[in-house]
């Protein structure tokens, strides 16, 4: 599944890039543009591994984080742009570590290309990067112990951060209040591949708890203003 990703992901770049490689730059379109938004990110969680399977938490599938960020691009073209964009989002989950957690932070770079018009301009986005987490528990090790004439594997955790590769598809709404002033409106869906987790079990028959990767499909909407030179 990753591989078919990645290959879409690409495919779907070249695609965009040929589109515009015998475009002319346009002199009217400023080169640079940086700007800043305000973000809100719905996840949709990963399966949890519970420390209890009695208790499980309000929002243990789905939540909405508010965040904030920057961005820049660069236009080849009136029609292709490539840019980069990092957001956070301060408030932290407050997970038994069931899932990753703590404050997100992220990181998307990419393409967007589409049309202007003289005072609104409409994208497509294409985004790979990644989503990390500051709470995930990680496995640093195992060992055998010997109770009661058994042996068991137990491992060794640690809590820390970790990034996940994520791709931001969607579109953009550019309204463009001056040469140099506009306003930037982006909605589209973040998908986060998670890798394996792994966090302490429930007893030593059940030491330590995996849950294999997964694909989940996040709802993002950003808007900011940008200033273009």
């Amino acid at each position: 599944m990753r591989n078919t990703s990645l290959s879409t992901i690409i495919t779907v770049l070249a695609v965009l890039i040929l589109m515009n490689v015998g475009a002319a730059a346009q002199d009217s379109v400023p080169r640079f543009e940086i700007g800043g938004q305000f973000s809100l990110l719905s996840r949709n969680k990963p399966t949890p591994l519970f420390s209890s399977p009695t208790i499980v938490p309000d929002d243990f599938d789905h939540e909405t984080r508010a965040g904030f960020g920057g961005r820049f691009s660069y236009n080849l073209t009136d029609y292709l742009a490539v840019e980069a964009e990092g957001n956070f989002f301060p408030k932290s989950g407050e997970s038994d570590l069931s899932v990753p957690d703590g404050h997100i932070y992220q990181g998307q770079f990419g393409v967007k290309a589409g049309k202007r018009f003289s005072k609104v301009g409409i994208f497509a986005k294409v985004r790979p990067g990644f989503v990390g987490f500051s709470r995930v528990s990680q496995l640093t090790g195992t060992r055998t112990i010997t109770f009661g004439n058994q042996q068991f594997t137990v491992g060794d955790f640690r809590i820390g951060r970790d990034q996940f590769f994520s791709t931001d598809v969607g579109g953009v709404l550019e309204v463009y209040l001056s040469d140099r002033i506009m306003t930037r409106f982006d909605i589209g869906d973040t998908i986060i591949r998670y890798g394996t987790f792994r966090r302490a079990g429930f007893s030593l028959s059940q030491a330590i708890l995996e849950r294999p990767a997964e694909i989940r499909h996040n709802l993002q909407f950003s808007a900011g203003i940008g200033f273009r030179f």
